[in-house]
């Protein structure tokens, strides 16, 4: 393991203090069907913890929308894998379930990932 591995490995503590309930929602194997014009995704879920948290506009250069959101995950819940644009996650809300489409997916790592932070937008 990396000193980096070692140093900033923040994730799982918070997440474990003040995370919610989420559903993490991958997309892949992109099939294209000529006949029909269609695109499958196969989809695969998985339950975990996110910590949601505001986004100040001004970040990024003001790039995002005001009811975007920034989601901390530790990424042992996804097995390390790498988030994508094409991913989202499930966040119940009140009276049924927001999706969050993610918008600007960050890892930050040393050997591996120690944190994913993800910029998401409502559905």
């Amino acid at each position: 393991m990396s000193k980096v591995d070692d140093v900033f490995d923040f994730a799982d503590e918070l997440v474990a203090e003040w995370g919610s309930p989420a559903v993490f929602v991958r997309r892949e194997n992109s099939v294209y069907d000529p006949n029909t014009g269609q695109v499958t995704q196969t989809e695969t879920r998985t339950d975990v913890n996110v910590v949601i948290s505001s986004l100040d506009i001004t970040e990024d250069n003001g790039l995002y929308q005001a009811n975007d959101v920034k989601l901390i995950i530790d990424p042992v819940q996804l097995n390390y894998i790498y988030i994508t644009e094409q991913d989202y996650f499930e966040l119940p809300k009140a009276g049924g379930t927001e999706i969050m489409k993610v918008i600007d997916p960050k890892t930050y790592r040393g050997e591996r990932p120690v944190a994913y932070v993800i910029i998401a937008r409502p559905q």
